[in-house]
């Protein structure tokens, strides 16, 4: 895609100032999920900025009050249970690739900034982010594993370079969220900011990325990431491929879910996941 084309996208919104581009996700009327067009317009701005050499840093950010729920389940559903055509990406279902996504991938700096809820698919582009800013009401949740997600797949692998093992297992086992100053001090954000100053700040870590010469840039970034590929995470993107198959209890849960949302909306289906859980335990 050309940068003249950034324009025309649906579900971003693309700005470039000087060596800082900055990506805005833009269904605020559904807490910005990630639909699968979302996701293609994301991973094609971020190609682009690969290739432009004198970008030098990416800042996502969003519009409204959430940065995003995650994956956007109502199309989920509909593909599920619905009998909508499944998209795809890269020629894979655009939900479970299994691999590391386009944004461990991205060779340029990624800073986000981050407000409200944080759901489990919007993680993994902060999993693979070189800075997150975030609000002080931003609420990191794993909630939907409570009704059934398998092993920790593809971008999840990076999960265990970010915490602590009991975290981890509290996080994707049982359903758990981190509110932004436990976050912090887990090192999963670098910076707890009031609400409203997130993008700003963020924007001054995109600005001392961009004071790098891109070669050097793009080098330390590979070589760090490299450094943890071979420490084990490219093994653990493998679970991905031998994925767990529910049991048929599991199975039938996890549909009764899709269809409620397919049904009765996803606001109905998140009431009936969550009734009885404890927040403050489900709380890391």
């Amino acid at each position: 895609m050309a940068e003249t084309a950034w324009s025309e996208l649906e579900f971003v919104v693309v700005r470039r100032l000087g060596g800082i581009v900055t990506v805005r996700l833009n269904r605020p009327a559904k807490m910005n999920a990630i639909n699968s067009g979302m996701e293609k317009e994301f991973y094609s701005v971020l190609a682009d900025c690969n290739r432009i050499d004198s970008v030098k840093c990416v800042l996502l950010c969003a519009a409204g009050p959430n940065f995003s729920s995650g994956h956007d389940i109502a199309q989920v559903a509909s593909e599920t249970v619905g009998g909508l055509e499944p998209e795809t990406i890269e020629d894979k279902y655009w939900v479970h690739t299994g691999d590391l996504l386009p944004p461990w991938r991205f060779t340029k700096g990624l800073v986000v900034a981050a407000k409200g809820f944080v759901g489990p698919h919007a993680n993994t582009f902060l999993l693979a982010a070189d800075v997150v800013v975030a609000a002080e009401n931003t609420r990191f949740s794993w909630e939907e594993s409570r009704v059934g997600v398998g092993a920790p797949y593809g971008p999840y692998a990076l999960m265990p370079f970010h915490f602590p093992i009991r975290v981890m297992k509290h996080l994707w086992m049982t359903g758990g969220w981190l509110d932004a100053d436990t976050a912090r001090d887990l090192f999963y954000v670098n910076r707890v900011v009031p609400l409203g100053d997130e993008e700003a700040v963020a924007m001054r870590f995109a600005e001392q990325i961009a004071r790098m010469d891109t070669g050097d840039l793009v080098a330390n970034k590979r070589g760090i990431h490299r450094l943890y590929e071979a420490a084990g995470l490219s093994a653990m993107v493998d679970v991905g491929r031998d994925p767990y198959v529910p049991d048929a209890q599991a199975a039938v849960a996890k549909e009764h879910h899709l269809r409620l949302i397919h049904e009765k909306g996803v606001k109905a289906a998140v009431q009936a996941r969550d009734s009885g859980w404890d927040d403050e335990v489900s709380k890391v």
